[in-house]
């Protein structure tokens, strides 16, 4: 009986002194990948660490707990001074309502049993009512929905750190200059611009909305947009005022694409619009 008793202490001093799993809980700040964060380099950011698994207190870049997560995407875009815990992170950045959110903002949530009022969990928005997160041991890095009641009867309060991008909504148009279109090809050229690839499908819910007008659009946007190598449509909105959308897409990804050449050739303010939305 004596020797059992000893065995079972050999046991447990094995287990104290490192025979179980070890955890590294240092905090471990992950290699700048981005000059500065934005909305590109979040995106590619949070598709990288899908299904990846959740450890509590790590921060990647194999393994996440919730607030690892948005400490790894923020820190690898050369954010400084980033909390590393999802209470103190609550406290930093511009307040947002639930309404308002935009892509990259933080969302924080109580999920104790009975809702104790503390914040004890993160994630990141992503548009659509969805959001990313490192969810527990079982899910691992997943994206979840606002629309189910477990998340949406939680919600703290909400946070954002990206950069403001110029607001989005309709714009009146102002007159184009007058467009000189050269080929690329020609030395010298110093106002040339080569035609950026087509990205548009005869069948698409994606556009982009680059402007709104009253009556019949200025011709030479039409033109301009035609010269660029997009296609474009009209559509009346509920204030009266129509649309004009540059378009379609067969998906939200390809009019991100596209996105960026709008907003530098039409309009600063275009933004990406669903159809029926």
């Amino acid at each position: 009986m004596k020797k059992y008793g000893i065995a079972f202490l050999v046991l447990i001093l094995l287990a104290v002194t490192g025979c179980g799993p070890k955890y590294d809980y240092s905090i471990h700040k992950p290699r700048v990948k981005y000059k500065a964060p934005d909305r590109k380099a979040l995106s590619v950011l949070l598709k990288k660490q899908l299904g990846k698994p959740y450890i509590w207190a790590e921060e990647g870049p194999d393994a996440f707990d919730c607030s690892g997560l948005v400490y790894y995407c923020y820190a690898s875009m050369n954010m400084q001074g980033i909390p590393r815990v999802a209470r103190k992170q609550a406290k930093v950045g511009k307040r947002v309502n639930p309404k308002d959110l935009k892509y990259g903002d933080l969302i924080f949530f109580d999920t104790t049993p009975r809702k104790t009022g503390q914040i004890t969990h993160v994630g990141i928005y992503i548009g659509d009512g969805k959001f990313e997160h490192a969810s527990n041991e079982k899910e691992g890095v997943k994206i979840s929905s606002l629309s189910k009641p477990y998340y949406r009867s939680r919600i703290k309060l909400c946070r954002r750190w990206l950069p403001e991008e110029p607001a989005s909504g309709p714009a009146a148009f102002k007159p184009l200059k007058p467009i000189r279109i050269a080929s690329a090809s020609v030395a010298g050229c110093k106002k040339c611009f080569s035609v950026p690839q087509k990205v548009t499908a005869k069948h698409g819910d994606w556009f982009i909305q680059v402007g709104a007008f009253r009556g019949t659009p200025d011709p030479k946007w039409l033109a301009h947009i035609r010269a660029l190598g997009y296609d474009y449509r009209s559509t009346p909105g509920p204030d009266g005022m129509k649309r004009l959308l540059v378009g379609p897409f067969v998906s939200r990804e390809d009019a991100l694409q596209v996105l960026p050449n709008a907003q530098h050739e039409f309009n600063p303010r275009a933004f990406i619009k669903k159809l029926g939305t």
